[in-house]
């Protein structure tokens, strides 16, 4: 069992080359690095109210999925094939905590179109129900589900 002391000097110790036998904790390393990269970028899209998804949803794609291969690759030189699926383990994960975060600033900062959209869709709603009960009469026993 490793400390959390020794996982961090070998996360930190430059050039040295580990491997899946010398450095197993690496995998879970780079997801934590990956969420909490995901995290810090869905607070920025949040934050500078972005709203324009596509670039925001592959920027942070980018920034999410290759920064920690810049880290493994260049700052430990990590010897990548005698892992299993070091090179794309934890992207979902930050993916989905930038995501979770960017629309949760984004709905705090629009609350007001959220409670005028809800008016408009109770009010159709409403009138949608009152149409559909005078027709509901007439046509007792033809509903095919």
């Amino acid at each position: 069992m490793t400390t959390s002391s020794s996982v961090l000097k070998k996360a930190c110790k430059f050039a040295s080359r580990p491997d899946a036998s010398t450095f197993p904790e690496l995998i879970t390393l780079v997801t934590w690095l990956r969420i909490i990269i995901g995290a810090m970028y869905g607070v920025s899209l949040g934050i500078r109210n972005e709203n324009r998804g596509l670039v925001g949803l592959t920027l942070g794609l980018n920034v999410i999925a290759f920064a920690p291969m810049l880290y493994f690759n260049g700052y430990l030189m990590a010897n990548v094939d005698s892992y299993k699926n070091l090179r794309f383990v934890g992207v979902v994960n930050g993916l989905a905590i930038m995501l979770l975060i960017w629309i949760t600033f984004f709905t705090w900062a629009h609350s007001e179109e959220e409670i005028s959209m809800q008016k408009v869709l109770t009010d159709a709603m409403i009138a949608a129900s009152e149409d559909s009960g005078s027709t509901e009469e007439t046509s007792v026993g033809t509903d095919e589900f």
